[in-house]
């Protein structure tokens, strides 16, 4: 009876909000076996890749940790702080004798490694991870959102500088344009549009990572955010408004005081 093989163990980290693919392609121990400004994939054996992605995720298959770490130094600059949330996930493939491939809570088990198959699930790991970076980052505004609310709830007004109002706001728009301009669901890989099985193993690891689902829950925190920022700024508006109002009917009377005075 054949011995089974040992699982390959793929890891995905979020190192970025964005990477310019085309200032990392010299960067690398090896010359890019793919590049294009969504993807670069590093080959450095039969069974051993690195993939970024322009969405700021890297993926290491079958990679040391002495590699993965000397690779990792070569974008050192765009690295997030761990104490911002860096996000990272662990993965198995495993080869196995089954008809096609199963995809399970932590790994996915083919009947053959392919680079077909190595590219899906590497692909999926990289979006899933990137979107735990998001998640975080979205119940981060949320909460501080939730501030708010309960602040003009309890006391009926903003106690946050303008100052510190108009920073929120801008984190929260910039967050929201990164989102949607970096960490949109791509179509279908190439791989899959005439191999029906690579097409299961994309779909299944979609359901099983809950892509879909997390990325429409990520767009309707992001609406809630919205709606609370335009009320936000509305009562700033308002705020400013009364202010302006109060300074000239001050201004006004100033200038009464002053006639009646002259006049006596």
């Amino acid at each position: 009876m054949a011995t089974p093989q040992a699982p390959y163990r793929v890891k995905a980290i979020h190192v970025s909000e964005k990477l310019r693919l085309k200032d990392l392609r010299e960067r690398f121990t090896r010359e890019p076996l793919e590049f294009s400004n969504y993807e670069l994939i590093v080959r450095y054996s039969e069974d051993s890749y690195l993939f970024v992605y322009n969405y700021g995720s890297v993926v290491f298959f079958n990679m040391s940790d002495e590699l993965q770490e000397r690779e990792l130094g070569a974008i050192q600059e765009y690295r997030i702080p761990s104490d911002q949330g860096r996000a990272t996930d662990l993965f198995l493939i495993e080869v196995d004798h089954v008809l096609s491939p199963k995809v399970y809570f932590d790994r996915v088990v083919v009947p053959k490694l392919s680079p077909e198959a190595i590219k899906i699930t590497c692909l999926l790991l990289a979006e899933s991870t990137a979107l735990e970076y998001y998640e975080v980052l979205i119940e981060s505004l949320l909460e501080k959102t939730n501030r708010f609310s309960r602040k003009l709830q309890l006391d009926g007004k903003m106690l946050e500088s303008s100052e510190d109002l108009i920073k929120f706001i801008g984190l929260c728009l910039n967050t929201k344009q990164e989102i949607i301009s970096n960490l949109y669901i791509v179509d279908s890989p190439d791989e899959t549009w005439e191999n029906g099985e690579l097409d299961r193993l994309h779909q299944d690891m979609k359901i099983m990572m809950d892509v879909d689902v997390r990325y429409r829950a990520l767009e309707y925190k992001i609406k809630i955010i919205q709606e609370s920022i335009e009320v936000i700024v509305d009562l700033a508006k308002s705020k400013r408004e009364t202010l302006l109002e109060i300074i000239v009917i001050l201004l006004i009377m100033s200038e009464i005081v002053v006639s009646i005075i002259k006049w006596r």
